[in-house]
């Protein structure tokens, strides 16, 4: 682990004025605060009740080894000065080893695996070889402490084959490739449960047909206490085991439904939501699907086949690509869940690829989730346009408030494929309600131009978003300015100070190659 101090007031930081309306009015300067260094992120690592944030950079070199991937830990405090780790394979709080291409740091999650005061770090490594099966893929669980991430017990690796994970380790499984942390809101507390996918499982002779599982983990030790998995062969799951379905490409996972905060025993008493973006309607190649699974025993489907949802089953429409769910469970009450599913190959017209999402909600344990409204960049009153490659819904968060009164949930869809005028790829973030009802007149559209950056081709900004109660971070790890990558902490309202984070000042390790390709 190595540590470096990180001063988050600099001059360098940014103020982005942003009221959830229609239009966003433009940037004005100002230096952080110390309120603002505490409330970094929404994972607390160490133990001191202020925010901290993990920055993926999957293309770093460690030790001469290239691809092989870190994780920039940067930590908040209430001085308004913090600290920045950098964790890699091979150190005892992280475990495994570094090798050329594992790219570990490419799926990062912070959750509670175990029961004390300290966040915990799941990180998938879908192309972590094990042994002579390259891109088999693990899971990797770095627990938190009072000196942070990596810092006390040793960290748990999980593959197929151990710990009672289905399956074998084989070349391009991809395990791990998806993981989901359970995103229940209950009155009695979080169970420590992630889901997991591995598109790339080959069932029987049927290459890529996909497989998804949970790990249930003990929350007193933090070690693995059950686990599960499913397939499309499997009793009780839809569909049939074709070549190429990737089931398990997108995952989720909550509690539920049912009242009396929806317990968990083993596997039992969970939802999944799976994507298999790569499933065939007839003769109609990935127009794709999305599994809701119950208690790993049966399923509903959701897919632009379904009634109430927009478009139809096109080929190469990858509905369930990219999903993201939020739930709560109330003590004698119903589960409330909201599921966005994003749909990256759709076409708008003779537009390809240009993309749509997918928002499903239910307050009174419905299953399957009712379709509350699709939107594309051309839907009525949204801002920008649907443009060929776009890929809008390829890049999924919910989180942060809703117009900054803490009343709804913000729906963030990266666009890092957005031109923006003529910068090719420069990228974007769009953002909308979770109202009932379609979201086009209160959608904002951000581009780097609101966060006092250049618009710059090949920027890729919106290729990581994360969103927190103070701020969404956006990660544009192809930055042309900052060439090593950067990410950018943007106010959900005008009382809240903007964060320009970048390798090589204000304490943050110089050295990455591509920062902000994941942000938890």
């Amino acid at each position: 682990m190595r540590r470096s101090t990180i001063t988050i007031a600099s001059a360098a930081a940014t103020v982005v004025t942003i009221v959830m309306t229609a239009a966003v009015p433009g940037p004005a300067m100002a230096r952080t605060t110390a309120r603002a260094a505490c409330l970094l992120g929404g994972a607390d690592f160490d133990g001191d009740t202020c925010g901290d944030l993990v920055i993926g950079d999957s293309a770093a070199t460690v030790s001469g080894t290239t691809n092989a991937g870190r994780i920039n830990v940067l930590y908040g405090d209430d001085s308004g000065t913090g600290h920045s780790d950098v964790l890699a394979q091979g150190q005892a709080g992280v475990g495994d080893t570094p090798e050329a291409g594992d790219q570990f740091g490419a799926v990062v999650h912070a959750m509670r695996v175990d029961a004390d005061q300290y966040t915990d770090l799941v990180v998938g490594v879908p192309q972590e070889s094990v042994g002579s099966a390259e891109d088999a893929g693990i899971v990797q669980v770095i627990y938190g402490s009072a000196d942070g991430l990596g810092a006390g017990r040793p960290g748990l690796v999980l593959r197929q084959a151990t710990l009672g994970i289905a399956g074998t380790p084989e070349a391009g499984d991809r395990f791990g490739a998806a993981v989901g942390p359970n995103e229940t809101r209950t009155d009695d507390g979080l169970a420590p449960v992630v889901a997991y996918g591995v598109p790339g499982e080959d069932i029987g002779t049927t290459a890529d047909a996909g497989l998804a599982g949970v790990v249930t983990f003990d929350p007193e030790t933090g070690g693995v206490a059950a686990t599960g998995s499913v397939h499309q062969d499997s009793p009780g799951i839809s569909g049939d085991v074709e070549a190429g379905d990737r089931f398990g490409q997108a995952v989720g996972v909550f509690q539920g439904p049912g009242g009396f905060s929806c317990p968990v025993s083993g596997t039992r008493g969970l939802t999944m939501a799976v994507g298999a973006p790569g499933e065939d309607f007839g003769g109609t190649p990935d127009p794709g699907m999305v599994h809701v699974v119950r208690d790993l025993t049966g399923d509903t489907l959701l897919s632009q086949d379904t009634a109430g949802v927009d478009g139809a089953p096109e080929a190469g429409d990858r509905f369930g690509a990219a999903l993201v769910l939020a739930s709560e469970c109330e003590h004698d009450g119903p589960s409330h869940v909201k599921l966005v599913v994003g749909t990256p190959g759709e076409d708008e017209g003779t537009t390809a690829d240009s993309g749509m999402i997918h928002y499903f909600g239910t307050d009174d344990d419905e299953l399957p989730l009712p379709p509350r409204w699709s939107v594309h960049q051309n839907s009525p009153d949204v801002a920008d346009q649907s443009e060929a490659g776009d890929g809008f819904g390829s890049v999924l968060a919910l989180g942060g408030p809703w117009r900054g009164d803490d009343v709804g949930t913000a729906i963030v869809v990266g666009v890092p494929r957005e031109d923006a005028g003529a910068a090719v790829d420069a990228g974007a973030v769009q953002i909308f309600g979770d109202s009932l009802v379609a979201p086009g007149p209160s959608d904002v559209f951000v581009t780097q131009a609101r966060v006092a950056e250049p618009v710059e081709a090949g920027d890729g900004f919106g290729t990581a978003v994360a969103a927190y109660q103070d701020h969404l971070y956006v990660g544009a790890p192809d930055d042309v300015t900052h060439g090593q990558g950067v990410v950018h902490g943007v106010p959900w309202t005008a009382v809240g100070t903007g964060l320009s984070l970048a390798p090589g000042r204000d304490g943050i390790p110089d050295g990455a190659v591509r920062f902000g390709a994941a942000v938890g």
